[in-house]
């Protein structure tokens, strides 16, 4: 009985370990029209990784109640530097709009 407890507390711990954890950070601060400096910190993120930037709609007659924003995809950016331990830099695709605000997510390729 033991040593069956014992494999499946080691299961578990295998499995939990492999479980995908999405890396997020938000846009601090717009560069350029192209470029931002966003909360990613420096061990989740590598020059090169992919992202995918979000924004919020929120209708108004549902603020109170939270259950007003729905996420949309707004584009695609890559990370083009690490500024320090807490930002990197994303350069986005041409044409993607974004503000300061919007979140970023990094892919998971």
């Amino acid at each position: 009985m033991f040593k069956s407890a014992i494999f499946l507390v080691i299961g578990a711990l295998a499995l939990s370990s492999c479980a995908s954890k999405v890396h997020r950070g938000v846009v601090a601060m717009k560069i350029d029209e192209t470029t931002a400096h966003v909360g990613l910190k420096s061990n989740v993120v590598a020059v090169g990784d992919h992202v995918e930037l979000y924004g919020n709609k929120c209708t108004k007659n549902k603020i109170e109640t939270g259950q007003g924003c729905t996420k949309y995809s707004k584009g695609h950016g890559v990370v083009s530097s690490i500024l320090n331990e807490d930002y990197s830099v994303i350069k986005f695709d041409d044409g993607v709009k974004f503000q300061e605000g919007d979140f970023v997510e990094k892919h998971a390729h």
